[in-house]
């Protein structure tokens, strides 16, 4: 085997939110790149995920600790009953749809922490074995919130986020594959480890009912088989053989 140029820690984000997705990132896990899978315990087919992924040695598994809902038309709640995270949730029971809608709505640092310590618990209980926390839609910047998540992670022992890795290089965008613009950014890589978040899915009708405004119909489920296909393309694995880049876990990644 050549020896390493460039560590890829490739992140699959969003197991459980729907079942196209689930589809797209055990592809993605089997074609040997994604390695690391964000899970989200408190959304609709987290049952099916939990399934697919239990059990499995060769994938780090993560919470993608979720305290929102972006969408218009498919939405979750809290794994706790609403009335004990009542700053978190909207008339309906779901979540609100930004962060910053949270904070606008008065969510504390409190409920979140309970709230994320339910789905890490949820997680467990559905037999995964959960190594990472990371959070959907980046809540860490609320007041307070990322100094309870970082305790909830010491004391569970769970790594961080991305742990400090930097993203994989950005380039002009000016490919019409994204395997080609993945082998671009891989270029441009220095020897080093770097991470890459993609969110796997496929253009069905699940995955169009995916979006908000400001957004074109269908866009979510064109970006999400692009990043399937871009984790899965014959010629980004080959590429990874032949120029020295190995798929990591972060589990991998020294203390």
């Amino acid at each position: 085997m050549r020896p390493a140029r460039v560590h890829l820690l490739a992140r699959a984000d969003d197991a459980g939110s729907c079942h196209t997705a689930n589809v797209a990132i055990l592809e993605c896990v089997e074609a040997g790149l994604a390695l690391n899978v964000g899970v989200m315990a408190c959304c609709p087919f987290f049952d099916e995920a939990a399934k697919m992924l239990a059990g499995r040695k060769d994938v780090c598994i993560g919470l993608h600790a979720t305290i929102n809902a972006e969408w218009d038309d498919v939405k979750w709640g809290p794994v706790l009953p609403s009335e004990r995270v009542p700053l978190l949730v909207d008339a309906c029971g779901h979540f609100h749809r930004t962060p910053r809608a949270s904070q606008a709505h008065g969510a504390t640092a409190e409920e979140v922490a309970v709230e994320v310590e339910a789905q890490l618990a949820r997680a467990r209980a559905a037999g995964l074995r959960i190594a990472y926390l990371d959070e959907h839609m980046g809540f860490g910047w609320l007041p307070g919130v990322k100094e309870r998540l970082d305790e909830l992670a010491r004391r569970e022992g769970l790594l961080r986020g991305d742990r400090g890795v930097a993203p994989l290089p950005r380039v002009p965008w000016r490919y019409d594959d994204p395997a080609d613009a993945l082998i671009a950014r891989l270029e441009a890589a220095q020897p080093g480890t770097y991470l890459i978040v993609a969110h796997p899915g496929h253009d069905t009708d699940e995955m169009r009912r995916l979006g908000h405004a400001g957004l074109a119909p269908g866009q979510v489920a064109r970006e999400r088989e692009g990043d399937t296909r871009m984790l899965t393309s014959p010629k980004v694995l080959a590429y990874c053989a032949e120029h020295g880049v190995r798929p990591i876990r972060f589990c991998d990644l020294p203390p």
